[in-house]
């Protein structure tokens, strides 16, 4: 698992596992919360304890870092695995 985004407003770690699979996404973080987006298209594919607003602020802080999250994304996987 790499850690892309430590402690972030509000205290979100984003994440993605090194072994993992397709499409993008990632894997959101706080405290005994979780939740997992995924990029193309944007959408809650699982969460786990966080309120609607909460959502919110994750979505845009992904949308804020979505240049770095896909790089990462790409780092870890080589430039074919968004295909």
């Amino acid at each position: 698992m790499v850690t892309i985004l430590h402690r972030q407003r509000h205290g979100y770690d984003v994440r993605i596992y090194t072994r993992d699979h397709l499409p993008i996404h990632v894997h959101v973080f706080r405290g005994e919360k979780r939740v997992r987006v995924t990029l193309d298209p944007v959408e809650i594919s699982e969460n786990r304890g966080f309120t609607s607003r909460e959502i919110r602020r994750i979505l845009a802080l992904l949308d804020e870092h979505e240049t770095l999250i896909r790089s990462e994304w790409e780092r870890i996987y080589g430039p074919s695995a968004d295909e």
